[in-house]
């Protein structure tokens, strides 16, 4: 049996490897630069809505080019006609780009060159503050063009879930990005239109006027991430094992590649017919705890999926209800044990997602 089971393995990893060739490169900067220039190295514009270093970061490492210290391998997905689409390194290539004047944002338009500023206190070039490229002598000018870049260069062809998922494996676990970032880059790149709508549901008033997000939610797509939770915890949780980002993932992958029925029509008027009960009953209270007879603390993840999952299984019943009935009805829920006991600590274990969910949707049935 173990000597079966070593050969499976054996036999899968070898089957993975065979979809992924891989080729490593040194080359300079400014030989990047003309590959961006000449469109023959693509920086996806989802990419580069996730280009979030500040001055400080970005002038750090410019500074560590001009001094020659080494920076880490970029990663490059080539395609059939021999183009790279980055993968992953975006921080740095688009920090040398842009101090060049040479990027350009998502619309195709010139980005400013970036000025810099003093790395630190402890900087060993103080007075690179406030220089621009063209400000620095042509020895310093050159001495970033012909920096050397590893370059590690993925050949997946026309495997978009390949690439993708070189992608996702790169950009988790200590990374800046959130789940939902990546996971918008993933699946922009299988359905641009799939992604296009979650957008325009992230738009909806009244789901979008009640979450109340933070600078930093809405810049990291945390409402399009609560619209993919909503999804797939409601059309299957019964599935869920543990995890829930995975999870997500998963289900809308499955979704994307047609392994999974997904109606957008109806699944746009249930979440459409749900929000607006939520928001014209209670608002943004909705989302919060019920202690001592008052709302407070911030938004908690599992009253949103939960309370947004027990309505829309039973939407023809609420529809029928009073906004002030259905905002006491949400708030005696909150206050249930079979709701409470299935949150805190450890709420993401199957038994507490699909006890709450399960209590929710019969709580709200009558």
């Amino acid at each position: 049996m173990l000597k079966d089971k070593r050969q499976r393995i054996d036999d899968e990893i070898a089957g993975g490897r065979n979809e992924i060739r891989t080729d490593k490169l040194d080359i300079s900067f400014g030989e990047i630069a003309n590959l961006y220039e000449n469109k023959e190295l693509i920086i996806s514009p989802e990419y580069q809505r996730l280009f979030r270093w500040h001055p400080t970061q970005k002038s750090r490492f410019i500074e560590s080019i001009l001094l020659g210290i080494p920076t880490p391998a970029i990663f490059v997905a080539e395609d059939e006609s021999g183009v790279w689409e980055l993968v992953d390194g975006l921080q740095r290539v688009s920090t040398v780009l842009e101090f060049m004047g040479l990027l350009k944002n998502a619309d195709g338009d010139q980005v400013p060159p970036s000025r810099l500023v003093k790395a630190s206190r402890k900087s060993q070039i103080p007075s690179i503050e406030g220089a621009l490229f063209d400000d620095l002598s042509l020895k310093s000018r050159l001495s970033v063009k012909r920096a050397g870049c590893r370059v590690e260069v993925i050949k997946t062809g026309s495997k978009q879930r390949m690439k993708y998922e070189v992608f996702e494996r790169l950009n988790t676990g200590g990374s800046e990005l959130t789940e939902q970032e990546v996971r918008n880059c993933i699946f922009r790149a299988m359905n641009p239109y799939f992604v296009d709508w979650v957008e325009k549901l992230s738009q909806f008033t009244p789901f979008s006027d009640n979450l109340c997000l933070s600078e930093y939610q809405k810049n990291t797509m945390f409402d399009r991430g609560l619209i993919l939770r909503y999804f797939a915890i409601k059309n299957a949780y019964a599935e869920f094992e543990h995890d829930v980002e995975p999870f997500i993932t998963d289900y809308v992958r499955d979704v994307l590649e047609e392994n999974r029925e997904f109606n957008k029509d109806y699944e746009e008027a249930l979440f459409k017919q749900t929000f607006q009960c939520i928001s014209a009953a209670i608002g943004e209270d909705a989302w919060r705890h019920f202690r001592d007879g008052k709302h407070k603390g911030a938004f908690s993840v599992y009253i949103f999926e939960t309370i947004s999952i027990g309505l829309a299984a039973n939407i023809d019943f609420v529809r029928g209800l009073s906004g002030d009935v259905l905002c006491r009805k949400i708030i005696k829920f909150k206050q249930e044990p079979k709701f409470l006991d299935n949150t805190g600590p450890g709420a993401n274990v199957k038994s507490k997602l699909r006890g709450r969910l399960g209590f929710a949707q019969s709580f709200f049935s009558k």
